[in-house]
């Protein structure tokens, strides 16, 4: 049964946003498993993104800084993972 995606916590959506434009460490492990990854975050933020995998190579640290509100708006109001492009490279950026 798939796991109904859920919104992040504006708390939790900043924290991930620090972490993936300051720690290439977290970076690293959030482009391997971004639901092991975010137990750095919270646990319902590991939860929110069990079944979800990166679709593609993470943009660089300035890419999501720049589209960095956009895409809070999104994690907090939708789903982390109900974008799948926007954490890979050339996907962040916003789109007119």
């Amino acid at each position: 049964m798939p796991t109904e995606k859920k919104p992040l916590s504006l708390a939790d959506a900043l924290k991930l946003f620090d972490l993936l434009t300051t720690d290439e460490a977290f970076r690293a492990a959030f482009q391997a498993s971004p639901a092991e990854a975010l137990v750095q975050v919270s646990a319902d933020a590991a939860e929110a993104a069990v079944d979800c995998s990166m679709p593609g190579k993470l943009a660089d640290a300035t890419t999501l800084a720049a589209a960095r509100e956009q895409l809070l708006q999104q994690f907090t109001t939708q789903a982390m993972f109900s974008l799948p492009h926007a954490f890979i490279d050339g996907g962040a950026a916003p789109r007119s």
